[in-house]
């Protein structure tokens, strides 16, 4: 299904309009007409919309314009972000008759903010499905100076019982808890699907209008402000997974809020650390050291596994740096952190097992096989050994998403070692796995490692894991 069933021919260079707002933008941007729509649809179904055809922007390029202000919305967005500078609706196609202000994702959560303003905000998000879609990313200085405030501001006062609302019982909040361990067990499965992101969003303002409207105790309420943090940590992950930055940044600066009104400094640590390693698989490596620094000082005097987590992320962000002796050091640290686990440790952490850590360190020693030449074959090698458990039995065991994730970058390190025979073998196995799994970060990033290894796997008479991984592709 498509917004427009019309299959245009692309112009003829006569037929542009070159001096029109909207194919200067596009100019500057270094984009053609087809890789605009490709980033576009990328948005479009994540948030569970249909795509648009490919050739839809020539129709652009000659004056017409979408006719969803949503989708213009999104075209601004993705030019923007092709640019490095904001690009509004309004300045391509003029002012729409319902303007709408362009929004940062920290826009709304800089500066000292009491709770009630925090709820009342995101009551406000939870009322338009799509509304993070076409929201601007926060600058890496804006997002800082928003994580700041919010890491720094005071824990929020217990509220006195208001006897006219509905009260908050303990069983219902036990529901909710087991909730969230639901949902983040779907997570493991599917990845961050429009769907799943749907089932969290619609969560957390169930969540956020018992706080604003329901009387509950001091330990009720401290409860729920955790598994509100929790669900927005949840909804903060699964957008990222999804390729949307921008609700990515303000479902954890959200939960962030939400955690720190509540003086649980374990999931602050824990969100800190999914910034840090947000940014370094993202190709932002000092912008990761930054987070996961900050996640290891606020878990300084946590539970051991809380204190193993953020130094894994910073283990991460070293190797996203190149700097393979920190990486580790700080691995050394944290793995024998990790074996000291108590029964009261954070519920969120229950993924965080010897298998994950191995499979998080294999695919470190990847990234840094690419920058140290010299013991490229030998940091290959142990990344396989790390590796390969973890994808052979991660979709037997719950974490399918995690397989395919850590299977792609196994076939990368089998690719960079040219054993073409081995990427073509887990090639195959990741295909088999992808049924189900609606991460639209794993589809890119095995869409794109396809593409690399294409030529070489054909040359080398493996033409069969190509088309394993083109089947598994196209099937939704």
């Amino acid at each position: 299904m498509t917004h427009s069933s019309l299959r245009p021919r692309p112009p003829a260079a006569s037929q542009t309009a070159p001096g029109t707002p909207f194919t200067a933008a596009l100019t500057r941007s270094h984009l053609s007409a087809p890789q605009l729509v490709r980033a576009v649809n990328v948005k479009l179904e994540a948030t569970g919309l249909p795509a648009l055809h490919p050739t839809t922007a020539y129709n652009w390029c000659t004056g017409s314009m979408p006719r969803s202000p949503h989708v213009r919305s999104l075209v601004a967005l993705t030019l923007s972000e092709a640019t490095g500078t904001t690009v509004t609706a309004d300045e391509l196609w003029g002012p729409s008759t319902q303007p709408r202000p362009v929004l940062s994702a920290a826009d709304e959560l800089l500066g000292p903010r009491r709770l009630p303003d925090v709820l009342n905000t995101a009551a406000h998000w939870s009322a338009e499905t799509t509304v993070h879609a076409d929201t601007q990313p926060a600058t890496p200085t804006t997002l800082f100076t928003a994580v700041w405030d919010a890491t720094h501001q005071p824990p929020s006062p217990a509220c006195a019982m208001r006897h006219s609302a509905p009260r908050v019982e303990p069983a219902m909040i036990n529901l909710l808890e087991e909730h969230l361990s639901s949902l983040r067990h779907l997570d493991d499965q599917t990845g961050g699907g429009p769907l799943a992101q749907r089932r969290v969003r619609i969560a957390l303002s169930e969540v956020i209008l018992l706080l604003r409207t329901s009387s509950h105790t001091p330990d009720v309420r401290t409860r729920l402000l955790h598994n509100a943090a929790g669900l927005s940590q949840l909804g903060g992950w699964m957008a990222f997974d999804s390729n949307l930055t921008a609700a990515a940044q303000r479902y954890q600066l959200l939960a962030l809020r939400l955690a720190r009104a509540a003086d649980d400094t374990d999931t602050v640590s824990n969100i800190l650390g999914m910034l840090a390693y947000q940014y370094a698989a993202t190709g932002h490596p000092q912008e990761a050291l930054r987070y996961a620094t900050a996640a290891v000082e606020h878990a300084a005097r946590s539970l051991p596994l809380v204190r193993a987590r953020a130094l894994g992320r910073l283990a991460t962000a070293h190797a996203a740096a190149g700097d393979i002796d920190r990486f580790r050091r700080t691995h050394e640290e944290c793995r024998a952190l990790i074996t000291r686990r108590t029964p009261g440790d954070p519920s969120c952490l229950y993924y965080f097992t010897d298998e994950q850590l191995a499979a998080e360190t294999g695919h470190a020693l990847v990234e840094l096989a690419t920058t140290h030449h010299r013991q490229t074959r030998a940091l290959l090698s142990e990344a396989s050994r790390l590796l390969t458990p973890h994808v052979r039995q991660g979709g037997v065991t719950g974490y399918r998403r995690s397989a395919v994730l850590h299977g792609i970058h196994l076939a990368r390190a089998h690719l960079l070692a040219r054993d073409t025979e081995a990427t073509a073998a887990v090639l195959t196995h990741v295909a088999a796995g992808l049924a189900g799994v609606q991460s639209p970060r794993c589809r890119a990033l095995l869409r794109a490692l396809r593409t690399r290894a294409g030529r070489r796997l054909r040359t080398a008479g493996h033409p069969h894991a190509l088309e394993a991984v083109d089947r598994a592709l196209s099937s939704t």
